[in-house]
């Protein structure tokens, strides 16, 4: 079911509102589940803190992990020698970020406002255990993401193209970065008119579901 079909539906019913945090939960974890799915790629944004410079917005694109409905909560994976990771660091533990969604065949957008951390340990080890050599490959680099290459040709990847006993080397550099949603905003370009909704999640575990302007 294409995600436009599914809110559609939502919109016909008596109570829209009612059902909309379970339908973007469900999305999410679809978009968690398949590469197919159009939120299966999210934008994430941080905040660059740098000392003594201008605070500036970065953002960048990550593939969604997991979703969980219950915590409100949805994850990624990356190396922790990453900018992201030292800018989440120096925003505070947890860090305010966003993560922004959006399918153009159905023209619908969500936006997720939380606090993230970074997750090292116990849970990392279980993740880690799950994934394949393949997908190990984006933690085997010896020099860390983002560093300037002074060459003409792009850097060689071939020290990433190992046997899976080889690849735990990676696992020192792995991390999961979790965000506990505490507000979503979705919009819906419908030709009809547009649609937007919001909804605001409490430390406790309340929702209040409301309707907004587009």
């Amino acid at each position: 079911m294409t995600l436009s079909l599914a809110f559609d539906r939502l919109l016909q019913s008596d109570q829209p509102l009612d059902g909309l945090d379970a339908l973007i939960w469900n999305t999410l974890l679809g978009g968690a589940e398949s590469s197919q799915h159009p939120w299966n790629l999210g934008a994430f944004s941080t905040t660059d803190l740098q000392r003594g410079a201008i605070p500036q917005p970065k953002c960048r694109t990550v593939v969604l992990r997991h979703a969980d409905p219950r915590r409100h909560a949805v994850d990624f994976y990356t190396d922790v020698r990453s900018d992201k990771v030292r800018q989440l660091n120096a925003a505070g533990s947890p860090a305010p970020v966003c993560w922004l969604f959006y399918d153009p065949a159905s023209k619908i957008q969500l936006r997720l406002d939380g606090a993230a951390v970074v997750i090292d340990g116990d849970q990392a080890d279980e993740v880690w255990r799950q994934t394949t050599p393949d997908s190990r490959a984006s933690y085997l680099s010896i020099r860390p993401p983002g560093e300037r290459v002074n060459a003409s040709q792009p850097p060689s990847t071939a020290d990433r193209f190992v046997t899976r006993e080889e690849s735990e080397r990676g696992r020192e550099n792995f991390r999961i970065v979790r965000t506990t949603v505490r507000h979503a905003d979705w919009l819906y370009l419908r030709r009809q008119g547009h649609v937007r909704s919001a909804i605001d999640y409490d430390a406790s575990g309340g929702i209040d579901a409301h309707w907004v302007v587009p």
